[in-house]
């Protein structure tokens, strides 16, 4: 029982400092060491979703068929945008492209471009 509350701890401190480092990571401005520390994080989070998929440890036990599985879908869906995220950060950091600032999803842009519309009209004075 010792070694798993050591684990616990050891688990539990690692959670605090990737959570330190996502918190500098937010606060640095665009420069190369934000991009490789977001390239990096970004691998490291797709092994670790990817091992909490084929993981027996689930938080949801698979003894319920298919609502223990959704935690198993929400591990593997984080590991291909983790992926995908550090596929890119890769690809900007070999090529030397910069970061654009447009959105890469078109159904958020929009949806933000509807949601900023509504809110122009609301704003707009009555007549």
């Amino acid at each position: 029982m010792d070694a798993f509350f050591s684990f616990l701890k050891v688990a539990t401190i690692g959670i605090f400092a990737l959570i330190a480092l996502v918190l500098v990571l937010l606060a640095l401005p665009q420069t190369r060491l934000k991009s490789t520390l977001t390239e990096l994080l970004a691998w490291f989070g797709f092994l670790g979703a990817s091992g909490l998929v084929v993981s027996p440890v689930d938080l949801i036990p698979d003894v319920l068929p298919v609502i223990g599985w959704t935690d198993d879908l929400g591990y593997a869906l984080l590991a291909l945008v983790c992926g995908y995220i550090g596929w890119t950060q890769r690809r900007r950091r070999l090529t030397g492209e910069r970061p654009s600032r447009q959105v890469p999803l078109s159904f958020f842009r929009e949806t933000m471009q509807l949601w900023h519309g509504w809110r122009a009209m609301r704003e707009r004075p009555s007549r």
